[in-house]
């Protein structure tokens, strides 16, 4: 009798192979591959299994949601040279579907790169910053550019730049399952932004910016400007200082300073904010879209 093929475990070690041979080939290196499905040139595929033996272990996710839509089996799927000029590989990079979901909450975040990869950036109304990205299936690449079908991970640094101690925090969403870990970052990005305080970014793209006005219009919530971060400063709201009657919600305290003291080469730390300064509160709501 013949021997059945195993058509996924055939996909995993052609790609594999071809990313060995790509990473250490001397000369002219040979093209990565990756792992497609659907219609027409197809789409990328993540590898998720639901099971050891899942008939229909291949995830095609829709590159605005971050949500499954899909399942392929092995036959159903066929591997394809890395073109990084493929339209649709650019609808489906990881960072995609966090953006819109972050921007809808309020949240429009700006690109940037340097020499370790490609990041996301935001900076809050109290001056904190976080920095999000993820690396490949392969964990080598530190990128927000390549296709869901390849997450291996994301992972985020915020820090309190203002004052010693310069807290920080430095979370992984590392399943390896997309959906699990873009919907861990987005609500961990928004538990910051009730928290710190939603602002407007300079170089967030248009889309993102509606997108974030449309969520201040829906909802009633507060994005700083450059000038409101000048006149205030914004420190989380702790227990002595909640506004009576709100329990549980989410405030931001806004110290507003003296004219004399606006000008953004006066550093003051927060308790001698605290100390000259008239605090006002603003809510911060939850997003309307997740």
């Amino acid at each position: 009798m013949t021997k059945r093929r195993n058509y996924t475990r055939e996909l995993i070690t052609k790609r594999d192979t071809a990313y060995q041979a790509h990473r250490y080939h001397h000369g002219d290196r040979p093209p990565m591959l990756r792992v497609m499905a659907g219609f027409g040139p197809g789409i990328p595929v993540a590898y998720e299994p639901r099971s050891k033996s899942d008939p229909l272990p291949w995830v095609e996710y829709n590159g605005d949601t971050g949500i499954a839509n899909c399942r392929y089996s092995g036959r159903e799927c066929w591997t394809a040279p890395v073109d990084k000029r493929n339209k649709i590989i650019a609808r489906q990079t990881i960072a995609r579907s966090v953006y819109r979901r972050l921007a809808a909450a309020g949240i429009a975040c700006e690109g940037w790169g340097d020499s370790a990869g490609t990041h996301a950036r935001y900076t809050f109304a109290d001056n904190s910053e976080v920095t999000w990205s993820g690396t490949d299936r392969y964990g080598d690449e530190v990128s927000n550019h390549h296709p869901i079908g390849e997450h291996g991970s994301l992972g985020a640094h915020w820090m309190q730049q203002e004052q010693p101690p310069h807290a920080e925090e430095l979370p992984d969403f590392a399943t390896g399952n997309y959906a699990t870990d873009s919907a861990a970052l987005v609500a961990w990005m928004i538990t910051l932004a009730d928290r710190h305080g939603r602002r407007h970014q300079e170089h967030a793209t248009t889309e993102d910016t509606d997108a974030a006005l449309a969520w201040q219009k829906a909802t009633g919530g507060f994005l700083a400007t450059g000038a409101d971060c000048a006149r205030y400063r914004y420190y989380p709201v702790d227990g002595h200082e909640s506004p009576a009657g709100s329990p549980g919600e989410n405030w931001l305290a806004a110290y507003e300073l003296p004219a004399h003291l606006t000008l953004p080469t006066i550093q003051l730390s927060e308790q001698e904010a605290r100390e000259v300064a008239t605090p006002l509160f603003f809510q911060q709501p939850a997003g309307t879209a997740r």
